[in-house]
């Protein structure tokens, strides 16, 4: 990305404030002969012009308090130590290996909740999840009859405390930052006997596999000792190795590091668990309450199911109840988008009746049902003036005739639309829709069969997915302008503008919900390819550009909930107590 310096005038509005004029600020228990100067206002919403989010002055002088603070230096300081490098790399290759495919990660999460309680410095109390799936507080506990299986912790801020604390219904204030645990790739769990994937080493000077087969046969693999840790071999040696580019891995003799997963996005969400092993060890205080999240069902048939759980968000109602009450939102798994692109997806399966020799059949049914979606014309086909809608049939398959009959029994057929709005989604489904129905009453008319009967082609729903649609417009919500203006005072990821384009993620769910919601990448690798493939690979980054963007997600946050400072002085939340929500909790 290009790179710009932003200089912010602003005067001493928003000066760390002591720990006592805080709290009376959050309405009581102050003496009534108190001269200390009022907190002043909390930052607002600006605009976003040419590109570039205006940052509230409060928000600029909070980061580099933030940022100087003598705890985020000593953390800055650790990363960036040899030993805190080896650890990043260990943890990732070791929770990478754990088969983890969509909707299937508690094995996974297992680990990960083991880590937090036996590592990483956490007591139960503060890991919110569990094996089952439950998330107390949480109006959604079931996605598509599945549990979800997200691994949580909290670090409790000050806020819950103080006199006059405000909650939604019982729930104080938190800020959540995340990353998917879940991966495309196996598509299916392997057996409790095999839970791991071998992570293969291959030079970059030879050309990337083209079939599981040619990746099965590289020989140069990373060994792992009976509990799951890394062993330190030559191969080791050779994958540790990290380069600042491409060019470079290939001339000093770097390695593909193949495994599904490696960069979408467990390096991503292993530095984010490095994050919440920082907040424990420099025991760093915020003000509201933070949590640190992976979730599942981020990827293929998810369905988001891991942020839905965590929002509350019905998709039947397509509304969220944010009942944990979380007032922002940041996601480790993008690139700085502000817009996210709304999907449905429909998954109808033609069922035939088992007529030899002919009668209604499941292919052409289906078939009759493509051609008729073929003739659908989107609204930005029907207006110039309407967001770019797309639609396309993503997946259809048949069953093998059944033994000794020509009969195929039934055909499947996989239908996403997609775009930036919800009204033109809508729009587009409701054209859509009715020719799954069409598509089977033509072929079965074109047997004289009528629809519902027993010698009739007949439809059911399989599945029904959908990522809600954001347009953030020309708005810099609270957690845009924290994000952005951290990376400056991190001086990592400094873009030069906020992507116009859009983007489909996590994120999606927060931000159609009101949630002040933004992204970035925390992980850093040379090079990284074959995402959602079974050859993903990748090759270590520069660890000082990891430190970095650990500590940009960490100056945003904080920034969000408020902060105590080393010298004991408060940085206040740059957001309201209250969150959003388009729906109230049932």
């Amino acid at each position: 990305m290009k790179k710009t310096v932003l200089t912010f005038r602003f005067n001493s509005l928003w000066s760390a404030v002591p720990a006592a004029v805080l709290l009376s600020a959050c309405g009581g228990g102050g003496d009534s002969e108190n001269t200390a100067p009022p907190v002043s206002k909390m930052p607002q919403p600006t605009q976003i012009t040419n590109g570039v989010p205006v940052v509230d002055p409060l928000i600029a002088s909070a980061a580099e308090k933030i940022v100087a603070d003598a705890k985020i230096q000593a953390v800055a300081a650790d990363l960036n130590t040899p030993a805190g490098e080896k650890a990043r790399f260990n943890q990732h290759m070791e929770l990478v290996r754990i088969a983890s495919p969509s909707r299937y990660e508690y094995r996974m999460a297992a680990e990960i909740h083991k880590r937090m309680l036996n590592e990483w410095g956490f007591n139960l109390s503060e890991v919110k999840t569990s094996a089952d799936g439950y998330l107390s507080g949480s109006d959604v506990q079931q996605v598509d009859g599945l549990p979800v299986y997200n691994a949580c912790v909290e670090i409790k801020g000050s806020y819950s405390s103080s006199p006059n604390a405000q909650s939604y219904r019982g729930q104080y204030p938190k800020v959540l930052i995340e990353s998917h645990i879940d991966v495309v790739n196996p598509e299916v769990l392997p057996p409790e006997t095999a839970p791991y994937l071998p992570i293969r080493l291959q030079s970059l000077t030879e050309p990337v596999v083209k079939t599981p087969q040619q990746l099965a046969a590289i020989d140069a693999q990373l060994q792992f000792d009976s509990n799951g840790r890394i062993i330190e071999d030559a191969n080791y040696a050779l994958a540790r190795q990290w380069f600042a580019n491409e060019a470079q891995a290939k001339a000093g003799g770097g390695v593909r590091i193949y495994v599904p997963g490696y960069s979408d996005a467990m390096s991503n969400t292993s530095s984010l668990f490095t994050l919440a092993q920082m907040f424990k060890k420099y025991k760093l205080q915020p003000v509201y309450d933070v949590w640190i999240c992976g979730t599942s069902g981020e990827e293929g048939k998810g369905n988001l199911a891991g942020m839905k759980q965590l929002y509350g968000f019905e998709q039947d109602l397509g509304t969220g109840s944010n009942p944990l009450n979380f007032v922002a939102n940041f996601g480790s798994e993008g690139g700085g988008s502000v817009n996210f692109t709304g999907s449905y997806r429909f998954e109808m399966k033609f069922k035939a009746p088992a007529i030899p020799g002919g009668g209604p059949n499941a292919v052409e049914a289906m078939a009759a049902t493509i051609a008729k979606i073929a003739d659908v014309k989107t609204p930005s086909e029907l207006r110039s003036d309407a967001l770019k809608t797309t639609y396309t049939v993503g997946q259809s398959s048949c069953e093998a005739p059944l033994p000794g009959s020509d009969v195929v029994p039934s055909c499947t057929l996989l239908v996403d639309m997609r775009s930036e709005r919800t009204d033109t989604l809508n729009e587009v489904r409701a054209t859509i829709e009715p020719t799954f129905v069409a598509g089977m009453t033509a072929e079965n008319n074109r047997w004289g069969q009528t629809d519902g009967t027993q010698q009739a082609v007949s439809i059911e729903q399989m599945w029904y997915g959908l990522r809600p649609a954001f347009v953030n417009g020309d708005t810099a919500n609270v957690a845009l302008q924290a994000g952005w203006q951290a990376a400056r005072s991190a001086d990592v990821d400094k873009a030069e503008k906020v992507p116009s384009g859009s983007t489909s993620l996590n994120d999606n769910v927060p931000a159609n919900t009101g949630v002040p919601t933004y992204n970035w990448s925390l992980g850093s690798n040379a090079v990284v390819a074959g995402t959602h493939a079974f050859w993903e690979w990748g090759t270590k980054g520069d660890p000082a550009v990891e430190t970095k963007r650990i500590q940009r997600a960490l100056t945003a946050v904080l920034i969000a909930s408020g902060y105590h400072l080393a010298d004991g002085s408060v940085i206040e939340p740059a957001v309201s107590p209250i969150g959003a929500r388009t729906r109230e909790v049932n």
